[in-house]
């Protein structure tokens, strides 16, 4: 098995009553649990809004961002376990977030030996 990074992009919950998120989040849940269950789920985080932006030579720009409001801001991420690149597709096929505009993005883990 291969490791591979799923990052969710966009998909936000805002404006979404209290039950309404509860209900998502139950969603996100059970595919954790039936990932775990098939021993693919290996880590995962939401990330918070915000941050900083690191750029320039000896990362000497500091500015404010990524913004909440792009579609492209990154929400999270997972790592799974998968035979190869179309499995993890398929198994992404399962976010909840698709629902509300959300997108994936696979990335294979390149192997580092140290």
């Amino acid at each position: 098995m291969e490791k591979f990074m799923l990052i969710f992009h966009g998909g936000g919950m805002e404006g979404l009553s209290p039950d309404e998120m509860q209900v998502q989040m139950g969603k996100w849940f059970a595919w954790i649990e039936n990932l775990n269950k098939k021993q693919q789920y290996v880590s995962g985080e939401p990330l918070l809004p915000g941050g900083k932006l690191v750029s320039g030579k000896a990362g000497k720009s500091v500015t404010d961002g990524p913004y909440t409001e792009g579609k492209e801001v990154v929400g999270g991420f997972f790592i799974i376990k998968a035979k190869d690149l179309d499995e993890a597709v398929a198994i992404s096929k399962d976010s909840p977030d698709f629902d509300f505009g959300g997108s994936v993005q696979v990335r294979q883990v390149m192997k580092m030996d140290m």
